[in-house]
């Protein structure tokens, strides 16, 4: 078993995709999902599924909604128990490991390390590993604001992966491919001071100092013009650290 939520919600038993139909089922699956294997509160699902206005029959609607997504597993040759109920919640008996979101997380951490300790390349490579997991936006098939919210979370996560692999690439001496990478964030993102910061180090690392300059006045015209502000202490000192040819490219 194991469940996708970095695209649309889609569990799968091996090669088999479970028969997990309409927004009530899918909003439940999610909300179990991404809790890890662990017990997630009525509460909780609740307001994953109907954000402030739950219905009077909410309690019915909970067991029923279990009842079908069981019997999709079901359909799958999984057991009815793989959806366990209690007290309080409900707990989907799936691990981890077995959970998108969570392989994701461990291997962006373990490219983290690899970075922190001189291993670019292995860095680099794990990225790629993490973020090939993605197959759409994430959660893109639900539709309660309260998923929303932790969609937008979790693809600012991916944003902050495609950042550190952008780094990577620069330490790794691929200028130009970080230099497209960012430019790509940033046009999706033009406030992130980080991602000038980063782009202007890629473009020194390619001996392109004028274009590392322009990055900091497009950044300065940007920040002035969209929220009134002047650039933020690090894309200063970057600036001026390539003006005196003495940057040290980032990890």
């Amino acid at each position: 078993m194991k469940v996708q939520l970095l695209g649309p919600v889609i569990a799968f038993n091996a090669e088999a995709r479970v028969p997990v139909q309409g927004q009530r089922q899918l909003k439940f699956l999610a909300s179990l999902a991404l809790g890890a294997g662990q017990m997630v509160t009525k509460e909780s699902i609740v307001e994953d599924s109907w954000d402030t206005d739950p219905p009077k029959t909410v309690s019915g609607q909970l067991q029923n909604s279990a009842w079908m997504i069981r019997t999709a597993f079901e359909g799958v040759g999984v057991g009815r128990e793989i959806l366990a109920s209690h007290a309080l919640g409900y707990q989907l008996h799936v691990p981890a490991s077995r959970v998108d979101v969570c392989v994701f997380r461990d291997m962006v951490r373990e490219s983290k390390e690899q970075g922190q300790a001189g291993r670019y390349r292995e860095a680099s490579d794990r990225l790629d590993e993490a973020l090939a997991l993605w197959k759409g936006q994430a959660l893109a098939n639900v539709t309660s604001a309260r998923l929303r919210a932790r969609a937008d979370g979790l693809d600012r996560e991916r944003l902050a992966a495609l950042e550190q692999r952008a780094r990577l690439d620069v330490k790794l001496g691929r200028n130009e491919e970080a230099i497209a990478r960012l430019n790509g964030l940033i046009a999706g993102d033009p406030l992130r001071e980080d991602l000038y910061v980063a782009l202007m180090h890629a473009y020194y690392g390619a001996d392109r100092q004028a274009d590392a300059l322009h990055v900091f006045h497009q950044a300065k015209r940007t920040l002035m013009d969209e929220i009134g502000i002047m650039p933020g202490r690090r894309l200063r000192e970057t600036m001026q650290s390539i003006l005196a040819q003495q940057l040290q490219i980032a990890a």
